[in-house]
């Protein structure tokens, strides 16, 4: 049973275990930076290319950028491919599948990215909202004939 002792004796409060709340927010705060994703990307909006809209909200990852305006094609900034009046291309080049200076620059552009330690092969694609859709479909088979598979059409945040 209970001694007179026990009556006398002095209650200890509550303590916090210290040691395992700074591990837990160790571990939140390690999560957290791995997790974060700075937008910081070098991208250059081409100035003839008005870009359709969107409300899509997904994050901006590096890749080659290819630039399709109603006068050219450009690949990292450069002008690689004269179009057409109206952003049209020749039949042949249509029937041909590809455009052998596009694959060119894409192949150099990656070359360099690969330099660099950027695995993912992805093309990022600007093209006019006016332009053909034969005109943007021969620009990404272009790219795929140097190996890029994937794309990012670039669009306007609504």
């Amino acid at each position: 049973m209970f001694s007179s002792m026990d009556r006398f004796r002095p209650k200890r409060g509550m303590s916090l275990q210290l040691t395992s709340l700074l591990d837990m927010f160790t571990i939140i705060l390690v999560f957290l930076l791995e997790s974060f994703q700075a937008d910081d990307e070098d991208f250059v909006l081409h100035a003839d290319v008005e870009l359709p809209s969107s409300t899509a909200k997904s994050p901006f990852k590096s890749a080659v950028n290819i630039a399709v305006s109603p006068e050219a094609v450009f690949v990292e900034g450069e002008r690689i491919f004269e179009l057409n009046e109206g952003g049209t291309v020749e039949p042949a080049l249509l029937e041909a599948g590809q455009i052998e200076e596009i694959v060119v620059a894409v192949e150099e552009a990656w070359q360099s990215r690969a330099a660099l330690g950027l695995e993912e092969v992805v093309a990022t694609i600007q093209a006019d909202e006016a332009l053909p859709y034969h005109t943007i479909d021969l620009v990404m088979r272009s790219a795929g004939w140097a190996g890029c598979y994937r794309f990012r059409m670039v669009v306007e945040r609504k």
